[in-house]
């Protein structure tokens, strides 16, 4: 990371090596001089009595990400022989409130919600069981084809299985969709009223939104 300094204060940086921004800020600061794509190495360089180009060395504390976050920095020019050597950059930590813990794991749901939402179940017509993506997708297929035309509809499943269905079968698999999708939002639902009765940070991370996988027996 690197800073560009002028006459003591920070006018660029933290940034990676960019030289066509820096070579930009030097042209705003009216500088004659400009860096190369491989100046980095000549790290740190002194344009003129006023304007450097430094090394940036972040202090972050260890943190928490659950329950802590990272603050604006405080910076500091390091001088070595009266030159800026580089500028050291320090960040506070803050706790985050118990709402801001529940919004961000909340926050993760919606997404969870979906997988849980698009599955392949089993329906069974008649004699046969098929298999039916649950998938937005496949829903708004067989809504399409249950409002363009009374049936009966051939229909090739998910384990490659074909079968002519009436329009109460359609509405059947409709209706076998809908209850899928409808179980994955009221997961969602009970994880927010669970996540909002919480108390304590720890106790919002206590509960549990992806299930544990279960490992093969050996």
């Amino acid at each position: 990371m690197y800073a560009l300094i002028h006459n003591s204060q920070l006018i660029l940086g933290p940034i990676q090596w960019n030289y066509r921004l820096i070579n930009g800020e030097l042209e705003d600061l009216e500088v004659d001089a400009r860096v190369s794509p491989r100046d980095y190495e000549n790290i740190p360089i002194r344009f003129d009595e006023l304007t450097f180009l430094v090394p940036v060395i972040q202090n972050i504390p260890e943190y928490d990400g659950r329950f802590q976050s990272v603050g604006n920095f405080d910076w500091e020019i390091i001088r070595e022989n009266d030159n800026p050597a580089r500028v050291e950059m320090t960040y506070p930590i803050s706790n985050k409130t118990l709402d801001q813990i529940k919004q961000e794991y909340k926050s993760q749901l919606p997404d969870i919600r979906r997988q849980k939402e698009t599955q392949i179940i089993d329906v069974t017509l008649g004699e046969t069981t098929v298999q039916v993506s649950t998938s937005r997708e496949e829903r708004v297929s067989f809504v399409s084809k249950l409002v363009s035309s009374p049936g009966p509809h051939n229909f090739k499943f998910e384990n490659d299985v074909w079968l002519q269905i009436t329009t109460t079968e359609l509405e059947y698999v409709i209706s076998q969709i809908d209850v899928k999708v409808q179980e994955a939002f009221d997961w969602e639902y009970s994880k927010v009223q669970e996540i909002d009765a919480c108390e304590t940070g720890e106790d919002v991370y206590n509960v549990i939104i992806i299930e544990p996988v279960e490992e093969p027996d050996a």
